[in-house]
């Protein structure tokens, strides 16, 4: 039996490009707790969060297909459930003060049409903050951030100590957020 759960999320992006059912599941498993978590964080709204997840998850499948390789998909899933919220806003008509309390979701200066060509820019320049990230700290924070584990699980896969992953993080959370501020929050909803 395959072990979906310890493929990266490119890996798994590429099987479900070619239809992987058993990869989707993986996907879906891996991030339906963090994007519910997301999207009930901004509507306080349960099944309306449900609902947008579910759509989500929905559109990925049917879109899989269509991926292009280098689809990073941590960022898309967040920009699909970001972009779900703000059409059920506008479709219930709620007022114009709960769209802007989603404006930490667009990068600054962006407009409502050029958001997603804005967050892929963001999303790279993180991406490269990242790989500069001293190699054992990065490998604290990849192991948090794709496979969403413990600290606890980290410093077992680690050999070191639960300490050590927690500086490590606090470090690497304080570099990233020194030089993006809040918007890493969109990418990195666990911070």
């Amino acid at each position: 039996m395959i072990a979906y759960h310890s493929y990266s999320d490119q890996e798994l992006t590429a099987l479900l490009r070619s239809g992987d059912r058993a990869a989707f599941s993986e996907v879906y498993q891996r991030y339906w707790p963090l994007l519910y978590r997301h999207a009930r964080k901004l509507l306080h709204i349960d099944e309306a969060a449900k609902d947008i997840v579910q759509d989500v998850f929905i559109s990925l499948w049917t879109a899989a297909t269509e991926f292009d390789a280098q689809t990073a998909l941590s960022p898309y899933l967040y920009a699909s459930t970001r972009n779900k919220i703000l059409n059920w806003y506008r479709h219930n008509k709620i007022a114009n003060v709960h769209l802007e309390s989603l404006g930490d979701f667009m990068t600054a200066g962006s407009n409502v049409t050029d958001h997603l060509a804005g967050e892929r820019m963001l999303a790279k320049q993180i991406e490269k903050e990242i790989e500069n990230l001293p190699p054992r700290m990065r490998e604290v924070f990849e192991l948090k951030r794709k496979q969403n584990l413990s600290y606890k699980q980290i410093a077992i896969a680690m050999n070191i100590s639960e300490l050590t992953v927690k500086t490590q993080m606090n470090k690497a959370i304080r570099i990233l957020r020194g030089k993006f501020g809040n918007s890493m929050n969109v990418f990195f909803p666990f911070l």
